[in-house]
């Protein structure tokens, strides 16, 4: 039964089981952004430390991944991600959100947060929302979605929303796949072999500090080559032609009768 959408939003912590935020040991600056974004929207949550790149398991990294160009910060960001899975099922959790360290919290988070989980209530078991991707490509059907929740697949992953089902279901084609794909590639991959359903928020209420300028990115060379003002200049030129420019012309074309 889909709760009563006119309701008070919920806290953030009363939808899922715990909130994590993937970070390392020695990234203090990146902890304190964080803090102050989810302190800010009454958000409890735990940093997961384990598995930093400069302490990685050589074991454990031989039993997961495959040979791959995957360097150990990509290795240790699959291996937080897996983690929190494992805590999860181990606790019988049933819904976990996570975070990234650079992430950015939009000012209506918690109401936007409450509309998306009203509507995953009545998705099928197995399945991930993501809540980040403003300034990325989205095919023209995502701006004629009726609801919050787009199907569509996860581009990125800053701020994510797991189900029980999905992360019992990942763990399982682990325990018969090496990993050679960083973490977004790694979640498509399993996601469509096991039956997964990644769904987007209509509209994204998480950023990337590191697409904003407030960081240097750790694991996209290409971000830092480049340098941040060329980064904020690109992430606003992005978002203002790959959604709002690009969603006027997809509603014009709609009203005209030329997308249905």
């Amino acid at each position: 039964m889909t709760p009563d959408p006119s309701a008070r939003p919920r806290p953030v912590n009363a939808w899922v089981d715990a909130v994590y935020v993937l970070t390392v040991r020695s990234f203090l600056d990146r902890q304190a952004h964080v803090r102050a974004q989810l302190e800010r929207h009454g958000i409890a949550f735990d940093f997961m430390f384990r598995h930093d790149a400069a302490q990685l398991d050589p074991a454990l990294v031989e039993r997961t991944f495959g040979p791959s160009d995957l360097r150990a910060p990509h290795q240790s960001l699959v291996l937080k991600h897996v983690e929190v899975w494992r805590e999860a099922v181990a606790r019988g959790w049933q819904r976990v959100l996570v975070f990234e360290d650079d992430a950015v919290l939009a000012d209506d988070f918690v109401a936007r947060f409450d509309e998306a989980m009203r509507a995953a209530t009545d998705l099928a078991p197995g399945w991930m929302v993501f809540l980040g991707g403003l300034d990325t490509k989205v095919p023209e059907r995502y701006f004629l979605a009726p609801g919050p929740l787009v199907e569509l697949t996860v581009a990125t992953t800053e701020a994510i929303v797991h189900d029980a089902a999905a992360m019992a279901r990942r763990l399982q084609w682990l325990e018969t796949h090496r990993v050679t794909l960083a973490a977004d590639h790694l979640m498509r991959r399993i996601d469509r072999d096991c039956g997964i359903v990644q769904h987007w928020l209509r509209h994204p209420i998480v950023e990337q500090g590191s697409v904003l300028g407030q960081f240097d990115s750790v694991l996209d060379g290409n971000r830092n080559r480049h340098g941040r003002t060329y980064n904020v200049l690109r992430n606003r030129w992005n978002k203002f032609q790959r959604r709002r420019l690009r969603g006027w012309i997809v509603q014009i074309k709609h009203r005209l009768g030329l997308l249905r």
